[in-house]
């Protein structure tokens, strides 16, 4: 069964998006495509490209992309619109020809701009800070975020959460090298080590509750082996892909630093190593 019936009418509207935004999207801007996929010598992606980036088979989106009905999950959907990188116009129009539906609204937590909880001085510090910085409460919800962030770790133009990007994206696992031992066990360590310290925090719960719905991360987070919670360990560099840097290899430390005036905040600074 098609999403419409489009028998005399050529190309169904999702597949001109779809098609044209593959067209149009540089892989050179999607860390760690190379790395996955292999050298990319000019613009565009191909349905398989796609799908693999999704971490779903290139026949399920072979077969959004032409418009055919399917189960697709919320998580596979907004990937693509990640990979693909829709407008909002875009996402709208697609989202509206698969649920039927308008799209639930961002449910995005406060910018630079918006938030009014941040002091002037960690505003400032965030505007003038040249290394990819960000505040996040001890749920890890970003509260403000400066412009190289943004660039390098787009997920945070949708507003995510730090942990539900890192421990459930399939674009996560692609950009943090050695993702398992050196990215998720630490957080899932933190994570519970929150979950304990705000055990009635609602939506601290959310968090959990998100994470733990993704097969990996609850499996590590019932592992009886998690190291001791601490601070996020500047002294042991992890690495990453970068947007727009192909499959070169960033090493980079974890700052990490309290905020007396903002209690259970953090202020995360991510330096060369």
């Amino acid at each position: 069964m098609s999403l419409v019936d489009l028998s005399d009418s050529g190309q169904p509207t999702i597949t001109r998006i779809l098609r044209n935004a593959r067209a149009r999207r540089d892989p050179r801007d999607i860390p760690g495509f190379e790395a996955l996929l292999g050298p990319a010598h000019q613009l565009g992606l191909t349905q398989d490209h796609v799908g693999a980036l999704a971490g779903k088979s290139p026949r399920w989106y072979r077969n959004l992309e032409t418009g055919k009905d399917g189960n697709y999950s919320e998580e596979f959907l907004q990937a693509v619109r990640r990979i693909l990188d829709l407008t909002e116009a875009e996402w709208e129009t697609v989202y509206r020809l698969v649920r039927h539906r308008t799209p639930p609204p961002t449910t995005a937590a406060p910018t630079v701009s918006q938030s009014t909880r941040l002091p002037p001085a960690v505003r400032a510090l965030l505007d003038h800070e040249t290394w990819p910085a960000y505040v996040c409460d001890h749920r890890w919800d970003v509260l403000a975020y400066n412009a190289p962030m943004a660039t390098y770790f787009t997920w945070l133009l949708h507003g995510e959460n730090v942990m539900f990007w890192a421990l459930t994206y399939q674009e996560a696992r692609r950009q943090l090298i050695d993702w398992e031992d050196a990215w998720a066990i630490p957080m899932i360590t933190q994570l519970r080590f929150h979950a304990e310290r705000w055990p009635h925090d609602a939506r601290m719960q959310a968090v959990v509750d998100g994470v733990l719905a993704d097969p990996d991360a609850r499996r590590l987070w019932k592992s009886s082996n998690l190291p001791t919670p601490a601070m996020p360990d500047a002294n042991q560099p992890r690495r990453l892909y970068l947007p727009g840097e192909g499959p070169k290899i960033f090493s980079i430390s974890l700052l990490a630093a309290e905020l007396v005036s903002m209690p259970g905040c953090r202020l995360m600074i991510l330096a060369p190593a």
